[in-house]
């Protein structure tokens, strides 16, 4: 088991780590607006280029919502496209943002998350008891602003040398078992949380809080 007080670094993902995410809703309200899926719904944003385009910021939010309108029937709007799109997003839990603050007292806390521009905007600005994500953390860093994502060695890499951190001295945790295995293979311990509520009790018996 990990000992938090030989790490000097945490690092989250954002999605089902620190905000609670459902792509099953989004993947719903897409199917409700008639978008043409290629076969059934699964794998979707592996299928169609430009979810991966906009994750990694090599295309624009307009530019975006115009490829999924290209799958949509004529009639839906813009503004439909992008809240079905930020359907996905749920809720900060105020218990996870009271425990990355004490951590943030004896810990450098990072963000790293494959996002994008539209989901960060919905969600960004929202969290409980400080404001933003950029309050919340010491350093935020985002797949569309970094123009590539996790499991990518090079946005560890990139993160690692930006922040002028150390692997070792870096815990990460992750709900992506391909993000993991790749953190661990560059030398950071990782976590792979298979829910969102497993992290904090872990680390309040590590801490001794």
């Amino acid at each position: 088991m990990s000992n938090l007080h030989n790490k000097k670094n945490i690092l989250f993902d954002l999605g089902n780590v620190v905000i609670d995410i459902d792509l099953n809703i989004t993947l719903q309200r897409f199917k409700e607006l008639g978008y043409e899926f290629d076969g059934d719904s699964s794998g979707i944003f592996q299928k169609s280029p430009f979810f991966k385009e906009f994750e990694e910021g090599r295309i624009t939010s307009s530019e975006f919502v115009k490829s999924v309108k290209l799958k949509m029937p004529k009639n839906v709007s813009d503004n439909q496209i992008v809240d079905a799109w930020n359907a996905l997003l749920l809720d900060y839990r105020t218990d996870r943002i009271e425990t990355i603050l004490k951590l943030k007292k004896t810990h450098k806390v990072i963000l790293l998350s494959n996002t994008n521009e539209l989901h960060i905007q919905k969600c960004g600005d929202k969290v409980p008891l400080v404001g933003s994500l950029d309050k919340l953390f010491d350093k935020v860093y985002y797949s569309h602003i970094m123009k590539m994502s996790k499991p990518n060695p090079n946005i560890f890499a990139a993160l690692l040398k930006d922040a002028d951190i150390k692997a070792d001295e870096t815990l990460f945790l992750d709900d992506s078992a391909a993000n993991v295995t790749t953190a661990e293979q560059m030398g950071i311990e990782s976590w792979l949380i298979e829910y969102p509520d497993q992290w904090v009790p872990k680390i309040n018996a590590l801490m001794g809080w």
